[in-house]
């Protein structure tokens, strides 16, 4: 079986803010069969900076109610380690964060193609929010022209 390009997504809210939209564009991603979320963590941090990570079954039924669309197709591929690193990047009172790992299931053809002509797929990487950020901006100036 051919995986897809993996990449990894933390998400943090300051304070009390999750709303759960971003849930429903995961969801929706996931059943379109553009992506396929791997793993997932709920991380919490509280206002001294003590770290909470929780898997799905580890959740009250309301909180893991959401994400009710992943049940059973999870595997437990984040380590302490990578909990720790998340953590580190979260504020302080951080009511959520999701730590994702999800596959371009979208790309799977194309890796394949790449593989079936001989070549070779090299893993990629996230670009920089930064970079990204000014990417966006520069596409939204040549659109207002």
């Amino acid at each position: 079986m051919t995986l897809g390009p993996l990449e990894y997504v933390m998400v943090a809210f300051e304070g009390n803010r999750f709303s759960g939209q971003i849930i429903t564009a995961l969801r929706d991603a996931q059943e379109k069969g553009i992506i396929r979320v791997i793993d997932l963590l709920v991380i919490k941090k509280d206002e001294q900076g003590n770290v909470m990570a929780l898997e799905l079954s580890d959740l009250s039924e309301e909180e893991a109610r959401p994400f009710s669309f992943l049940a059973g197709g999870l595997l437990s591929i984040f380590e302490p380690d990578d909990v720790e690193a998340t953590a580190e990047q979260m504020p302080n009172n951080s009511a959520a964060g999701l730590l994702m790992l999800i596959e371009d299931t979208w790309a799977i053809p194309l890796k394949e193609a790449i593989l079936n002509a001989g070549a070779v797929a090299r893993a990629g990487g996230l670009v920089a929010p930064e970079l990204v950020e000014s990417i966006e901006a520069e596409i939204a100036a040549e659109a207002a022209k």
